[in-house]
């Protein structure tokens, strides 16, 4: 039985070894294909509250207030604080959604999910401590909202989508 750990280890160092090509052979590192998806990601951070929003507070688009007012019950306004707009998404890029000195959203993507949009690893960070850490997958006309922290008389909620 003091064996099988050993072979366990020793199977697990074979698969993980890549195979050799004409690249490696050449001394160049192989170049795998980023994975991407023909979408635009767009997140914002609203701040939710209950009544009637600020004076010359910068309304969340229309349709996105609609849907978070069904998620969110008990707030009536959602003022933009803060949005960002990428082209592009890599696999192997890590993304910083409104990011700030006190509150941000990290967003690595995974690459395409099943049934259209793209997976993501998302972790929400409060100054140098992660608070919440998930898979998800974004797909066009679902974003994804995440609720923050308490701020004020209302709540901070970030919001990914693919347009």
């Amino acid at each position: 039985m003091p064996r099988l750990p050993a072979l366990a280890a020793a199977a697990v160092l074979v698969c993980a070894l890549p195979a050799v090509g004409q690249e490696e052979a050449a001394g160049e590192a192989p170049r795998a294909p980023k994975q991407t998806v023909d979408a635009t990601f767009w997140g914002a951070l609203v701040f939710a509250k209950p009544g009637e929003a600020a004076e010359g507070a910068n309304p969340v688009p229309e349709e996105t207030a609609g849907r978070l007012a069904r998620a969110f019950e008990g707030f009536d306004s959602f003022e933009l604080l803060g949005q960002h707009t990428q082209g592009v998404v890599f696999r192997d890029y890590v993304n910083w959604i409104v990011p700030s000195d006190e509150i941000n959203l990290e967003l690595e993507s995974k690459g395409p999910a099943e049934g259209g949009g793209m997976k993501v690893l998302l972790k929400l960070w409060q100054k140098q401590k992660v608070l919440v850490k998930t898979d998800a997958a974004v797909r066009p006309g679902s974003p994804v909202f995440i609720a923050g922290p308490e701020w004020r008389d209302g709540r901070l909620i970030f919001v990914l989508e693919l347009r």
